[in-house]
């Protein structure tokens, strides 16, 4: 039996579509963001695999898309989101 997942968007289309629309917007506000080496080599990884596929990205399109659906998930689920259970367990 599959362990169920805590966070299952009801049309899962509907999600990647509204992450596209926000991540396609231009992002002006400048922001900082300290990552690890390892979080910076799987971004970079990442980055490379698309490329070789004639898929053009960047780290901050994947930071971005990441936001977005953190926060589609913590809209949806609240304090039973991704969000809301890593913070619950960094706190306890």
């Amino acid at each position: 039996t599959r362990p169920a997942a805590t966070t299952t968007p009801r049309h899962r289309g509907d999600t990647v579509d509204t992450i596209r629309q926000a991540v396609k917007r231009l992002g002006k506000e400048a922001a900082t963001h300290r990552f690890t080496d390892e979080e910076k080599r799987a971004l970079a990884d990442i980055v490379y695999s698309y490329r070789r596929r004639g898929i053009r990205t960047s780290e901050n399109e994947l930071t971005r898309i990441g936001i977005h659906f953190l926060l589609d998930d913590y809209r949806i689920n609240g304090a039973n989101s991704v969000l809301g259970l890593v913070l619950e367990r960094l706190n306890a």
